[in-house]
């Protein structure tokens, strides 16, 4: 059996996949408070336009640290730092169940953006490299699929949900795909 066939069952063809779940996941909790600001701020005893700014400063994170972050992650195994960004954004969200504050939400909203700049500085580069031999453009389509589905169905889903569960449920649920 040659190389390209060797793996064209195990988990490298399954990579793909899992990077579009990953992207799926992040891309939900950007911008899953914006579906669930009003539930949020009444839950926090805070008012619409001061919640807001838990968006609004996960966006600042995100765009500051991004190359900074980038810059000192460079020489890391890709794959294990995906692993760590991974437990870290899990755990970011599971303290989103105690975030009855306002600053409570926004460090661990802080915590999530921090793992979101990095993640998508290696995301579709490794998503490119680790696909099958032949496949690569699947992999990177497949990441960049969970961007677009996470923004047309997982917001809404999401926002769905926080109203049946709470608005912390929705955002610790979807982070264990």
């Amino acid at each position: 059996m040659s190389a390209p066939q060797r793996h064209k069952f195990g988990l490298q063809a399954w990579l793909p996949t899992i990077g579009l779940a990953a992207a799926f996941v992040f891309n939900t909790s950007e911008f899953l408070p914006v579906g669930l600001l009003p539930n949020i701020a009444e839950s926090i005893g805070e008012s619409v336009s001061k919640t807001g700014l838990i968006i609004t400063v996960y966006a600042w994170v995100v765009s500051l640290l991004s190359l900074p972050l980038t810059i000192v992650t460079a020489k890391l195994e890709r794959r294990k730092l995906l692993l760590w960004l991974i437990f870290i954004f899990a755990l970011s969200h599971f303290l989103v169940l105690w975030a009855d504050t306002f600053e409570k939400l926004m460090g661990a909203r802080i915590c999530v953006a921090v793992t979101h700049s990095v993640f998508w500085s290696i995301m579709t580069p490794l998503a490119a490299r680790v696909a099958p031999f032949g496949r690569q453009s699947l992999g990177l389509a497949m990441v960049m699929g969970g961007t677009i589905v996470a923004t047309v169905m997982g917001v809404p889903l999401g926002t769905r949900l926080g109203q049946i569960v709470g608005w912390q449920g929705a955002f610790f649920i979807p982070t264990f795909p």
